[in-house]
C-alpha cells in the first residue's frame, strides 16, 4: 500500500479562502485604467514637485543638525569636558584596579 492510502483524508476548513467567481483570476493585481499622455505628464510633474520639496526639507535638516553640532562644539573650550554627565572628570585621579 502507498503512504497516501494509509493516511486519513484531511477535512476542509470552513473558514478557508472563498472561491473566485468564474472567469476571475484570484491572483491578479487590481490595475487602474491606463492614463492618457496628458494625465501621465501631470502626474509626473506633481511627483517632481513633491520630490523637490522633500529634497529641500531633508537638506534643511542636514544643515540644521550640522549647525547645531558646530555650535555645540564651539561652546566647549576643552574637549575633555565633552564626556557625559557622570563620566570621568577631566582632572579626576586615575583609579587603579584593586589588588587581590
Amino acid at each position: 500500500m502507498s503512504m497516501a492510502a494509509q493516511q486519513p483524508a484531511q477535512p476542509q476548513a470552513a473558514h478557508g479562502p472563498k472561491p473566485a467567481p468564474h472567469g476571475v483570476d484570484p491572483q491578479a493585481v487590481h490595475r487602474l485604467p491606463d492614463l492618457t499622455v496628458e494625465q501621465t505628464a501631470a502626474l509626473r510633474a506633481r511627483q517632481r514637485t513633491r520630490n523637490r520639496a522633500m529634497l529641500v526639507v531633508l537638506l534643511g535638516l542636514v544643515v540644521l543638525f550640522f549647525a547645531l553640532t558646530i555650535s555645540r562644539m564651539s561652546q566647549v573650550e576643552n574637549p575633555q569636558t565633552w564626556s557625559r554627565p557622570g563620566g570621568i572628570a577631566p582632572n579626576a585621579p586615575a583609579q587603579t584596579a584593586p589588588s587581590r
